[in-house]
Formats: structure tokens, C-alpha cells, sequence
């Protein structure tokens, strides 16, 4: 008789769990479905009318359609995305608030002292939406025609040529140069990547590493010199710029933007998001409307998107420490 009741219990604990687990996949598929039922908030980093706002705007424009929901861009400038990051870290996880991130997330879990969240334990990846190059550019003064000459002439002035440091992913990037290059260039802070360009085409600083989008403006107008792009290959929009890895460096130090969630969002929602992301990130109309952003649209798996953010921490750290240098 005892025996009969504990193979009772058992055999109903068992059904019990498989009733639960049912109505769990059950729930997670009507969320699914659900998602969204009004609109989405996803925070940017930086103030409007810069190149990260306006690839998210581009976006969250083409996210409203594929969802059928309203996607708003909500600005929240400073410190490098820090400010923004914080916010999505701590907002309910339930698809509502996402984050449209880009390099620099990676780059300030080593760059600032002490970040107010986990740079990945804290979210949740979505997907990668698209990379940008930088350009190597110099003031049009400066006596050399290419990277080369630009190099020869840093080691035999070490410390006399100063760069234009302005967010921590274009910062980290030259320095990254510098270690590769074996070069020694001095740093001197901006607080914007406008009054950095201007200082370089006035000749007071010798160079900067900026976004495509910003700087080939002023290349094309012959106000700088653009030495190569950091990109594997060479970018489209200035196909006669080469790259550094085509000098012998292997270097590669580009922009690159994604979505992520707050940690604890269901997976049913990161994958409803996951798939509209896709739908529109290849899009043919989407992508020729970023590539004279200078960005090149590449959707990712949440999976892959997050193993990628967890190499770039690991890398800008190693690059920050070499290079001694934290925010100011």
C-alpha cells in the first residue's frame, strides 16, 4: 500500500512538472505572439544629430514597421554611453526599453574606473546591427602623403605629433595604432569629435581617427588628408583610401552598433526582436539607405552578438592597460 502511494506521488510529481513545463511554453508562445502591444523606448547614448543617433533613428524607423509598433529614440548623452547603459541595466525587462549600443560599451567596462552595471552579465544581446570604419586622417600641412611617410616621420619625432582624443572607441583606436605602428603620438583631450576636426584642419593638432561619416566630408574637400581607413577592407564610399592592414599592420579598429536588453528579458522576446532586427537589417532599401552613413548592416544570433561583445571587452582591456589611459 505504501509502495503504491509513493509510485502515486511520483508518477503525479512527474505529471505535474510536465503540466508545468507546458504551460510555461504555452505562456512564453503567447508572449511571443503578443510582443508588442505598445510602444518600445530604445536609448541611445549620444545627443541627437550625431552618427550613432542617426543610424538608430534609421532603426527604430524601419523597427516601428516590421513590428507594427512605435520604436522612439530617447537621447541620453555622456560619458561614452555610460549615462544610457546604466539606464537600460536597471529598466523592467520586458522588451520595452532596449539599448542601441556601440563600441564604446565594450570599451568603458576598462576605460572608466568603475561602471554602475555589469557590461555583460547585466544584459541581454539582441543583435549586431552594422559596423563603420574610421579614418586615419592628418592636418593637409603635415609633409607626408601616406601612412607610411606619416609613420617614418612620428619615429623620428617621438612624442612631437599629437592626435585630436575625443570618445573612447576613436581614442582607444589611435592608441591602438601607436602600439601597433610603434609610434609614440601625444594625446590631446576634446570634448567632442567637431572641435577635435577643427583643430586638425587649422593645423593645431597633426591628427585624428574619426568616423567615416564625419571625416570623409572633409577629406573629399581637400581641408584633411586622409591617410587609410580602419576597416579590413577598404571603404566603398572612398575606395582610393587604403587600409592600414595594407601596410603590414594588422590592424582593425572599427565602430560597430547592436541592440541589447536588460539580463532577464524573456527569451521570447529577445527572438521576436532578433527576427524583426533581421528582417530589416537586410532589407535592401535599409542598406542602401546606411551606406552613406559609412556603415555596413550585419545582423547577428543573440548568441553570436554576445560571445563578439565578450572578445571586445577582452580586447580593449588589454589596450587600455598597455596604453595607461582611463577617463578623465
Amino acid at each position: 500500500m505504501q509502495m503504491k502511494l509513493k509510485l502515486k506521488l511520483k508518477i503525479n510529481g512527474i505529471a505535474t512538472v510536465a503540466l508545468t513545463s507546458l504551460m510555461l511554453l504555452t505562456a512564453t508562445q503567447a508572449l511571443a505572439q503578443a510582443y508588442p502591444t505598445k510602444p518600445i523606448r530604445m536609448v541611445v547614448g549620444f545627443v541627437a544629430g550625431g552618427p550613432t543617433d542617426a543610424l538608430a533613428r534609421l532603426y527604430a524607423q524601419r523597427l516601428s514597421t516590421v513590428l507594427g509598433q512605435q520604436v522612439t529614440v530617447d537621447n541620453r548623452g555622456g560619458a561614452d554611453g555610460v549615462i544610457a547603459a546604466e539606464l537600460v541595466s536597471k529598466a523592467i525587462p520586458d522588451g520595452y526599453t532596449i539599448y542601441f549600443a556601440s563600441a564604446g560599451h565594450a570599451i568603458n567596462a576598462s576605460f572608466y574606473p568603475k561602471v554602475p552595471y555589469r557590461t555583460i552579465e547585466d544584459f541581454a544581446p539582441v543583435t549586431m546591427v552594422g559596423e563603420s570604419p574610421n579614418i586615419i586622417a592628418v592636418t593637409p600641412s603635415l609633409p607626408v602623403k601616406d601612412l607610411r611617410e606619416f609613420i617614418a616621420l612620428a619615429k623620428a619625432k617621438p612624442g612631437a605629433l599629437n592626435y585630436g582624443a575625443t570618445s573612447s572607441p576613436t581614442l582607444l583606436a589611435t592608441e591602438l595604432f601607436d602600439q601597433m605602428a610603434g609610434i609614440q603620438i601625444t594625446r590631446i583631450p576634446f570634448k567632442g569629435a567637431a572641435p577635435a576636426m577643427t583643430a586638425v584642419i587649422a593645423g593645431d593638432v597633426q591628427l585624428v581617427v574619426s568616423g567615416i561619416g564625419t571625416t570623409l566630408p572633409q577629406v573629399k574637400a581637400g581641408k584633411l588628408k586622409g591617410l587609410a581607413v580602419t576597416s579590413e577592407k577598404r571603404s566603398p564610399l572612398a575606395p582610393e583610401i587604403p587600409t592600414v592592414s595594407e601596410l603590414g599592420i594588422n590592424y582593425v579598429a572599427t565602430t560597430w552598433y547592436g541592440v541589447l536588453a536588460p539580463a532577464g528579458t524573456p527569451k521570447a522576446v529577445i527572438d521576436r526582436l532578433n527576427s524583426a532586427s533581421r528582417t530589416l537589417i537586410e532589407d535592401p532599401e535599409t542598406k542602401a539607405l546606411a551606406t552613406p552613413q559609412g556603415v555596413e548592416l550585419t545582423a547577428s544570433t543573440p548568441e553570436e552578438f554576445g560571445n563578439f561583445m565578450r572578445r571586445e571587452v577582452t580586447r580593449w582591456a588589454k589596450v587600455v592597460k598597455d596604453a595607461g589611459v582611463k577617463a578623465e
